[in-house]
């Protein structure tokens, strides 16, 4: 009989569904002897549960940063998760666990807090005693993420391994892995072909900017600053899920340029980030494991308080990205970089030090060895 493995995300947030999936493609391309199982804990709550779980936490942290960054702090601490953990139990357990017993896997490997949690809590010791793992999707790690009752954690870096003393998790629970991202982006792909493909010309700095974090009229102002101080530079503009952006792109002067590629939601960002010197976009953990992987040097602006604060200080102090305070900065440290190749190529070696491509495969191999 095959072993089982159950792979547990939550659809709060896309990194975390992402890393589930990427763990997954892992044991389907590495050990296609395992059965394995992928769920979005959220779907077993009720709906109103998941609305405030998934568009509550979005609202929030895009719209009230201040308050998600006070509500990051304020629940790093044990004795403050009771209410959270609570509520939790009642909306998830009643259906949640039995699905668990049916299922009985030989191993649970979660990418969302929230099933240590709800483990941690119940009394049923037959769930206790499944072998389980945390892959912890940020640079840093956050008393919601710990549990007695966990196996091993996942984390990003030596830097975590480090923090979880603070928890007082023993290091022999704590393995360096990474963040899981896609297969594709340990792929050597050539930047050559690749802007050939995309239709970008092969000798131009190449600056990827991705939306979700600014407004058009913003973005056009970095375009123009730039172009108004460097000749030989051209930009891919992923839109990604902002409707509104793209509209805006569409049916603008900028997508007219030939120096500017237009793109909406995109299924190819890992040769889209080969194609590319410099990336300017948000700070998330998977986002920032993707650039790592591809050495490709950051510039980020706009930082969510509590983990996206954390991945950005951990860039910034390995040499892989320069945080900035506003868009004139943006143009500002992209005409700067233009004017310093030397400096560009010492943040991609420092991108491609902290990366770590495999982190998937790793991770599959590691339970593979726990459960045969």
């Amino acid at each position: 009989m095959n072993k089982k493995v159950m792979i547990v995300h939550a659809s709060a947030g896309m990194g975390h569904t992402s890393a589930a999936k990427a763990i997954r493609d892992a044991f389907v391309q590495k050990y296609p002897d395992v059965d394995v199982n992928l769920q979005d804990i959220l779907s077993f709550g009720g709906k109103f549960y998941k609305w405030i779980s998934v568009d509550g936490y979005d609202f929030v942290s895009s719209k009230l940063p201040t308050v998600w960054g006070w509500i990051y702090k304020i629940f790093n601490n044990k004795s403050r998760l009771r209410g959270p953990n609570l509520v939790s139990n009642l909306a998830i357990n009643e259906k949640f666990f039995p699905y668990i017993h049916k299922i009985n896997p030989d191993f649970i490997i979660t990418t969302h807090p929230l099933l240590t949690m709800l483990i941690a809590n119940t009394p049923e010791k037959d769930l206790k005693d499944i072998p389980s793992a945390v892959v912890i999707t940020d640079y840093t790690p956050h008393q919601y993420w710990i549990s007695d009752e966990v196996n091993y954690y996942f984390v990003a870096s030596e830097g975590v391994k480090q923090e979880m003393k603070k928890y007082e998790v023993s290091p022999e629970k704590v393995i360096i892995s990474g963040i899981p991202i896609q297969l594709k982006f340990s792929e050597p792909l050539n930047q050559v072909k690749i802007r050939q493909q995309l239709n970008l010309k092969s000798d131009l700095l190449t600056v990827l900017i991705v939306g979700g974090q600014f407004t058009f009229s913003e973005l056009k102002s970095i375009i123009k600053s730039i172009f108004d101080s460097i000749e030989k530079i051209q930009f891919v503009v992923v839109a990604g899920r902002d409707k509104t952006l793209q509209a805006a792109l569409d049916g603008s002067s900028l997508a007219k340029d030939s120096r500017i590629k237009v793109f909406g939601f995109v299924d190819n960002m890992h040769e889209i980030m080969t194609a590319a010197d410099i990336i300017f976009s948000k700070a998330g953990g998977l986002t920032v494991s993707e650039c790592m992987a591809k050495g490709l040097p950051m510039i980020i602006n706009k930082v969510i308080p509590g983990q996206e604060e954390d991945n950005t200080n951990f860039l910034v102090d390995h040499g892989a990205a320069i945080k900035v305070n506003n868009y004139s900065e943006v143009a500002a440290v992209v005409i700067e970089l233009a004017n310093k190749p030397e400096e560009i190529e010492k943040m991609k070696k420092a991108s491609q030090t902290i990366g770590r491509p495999d982190s998937a495969i790793d991770i599959a191999d590691f339970i593979y060895k726990k459960i045969t």
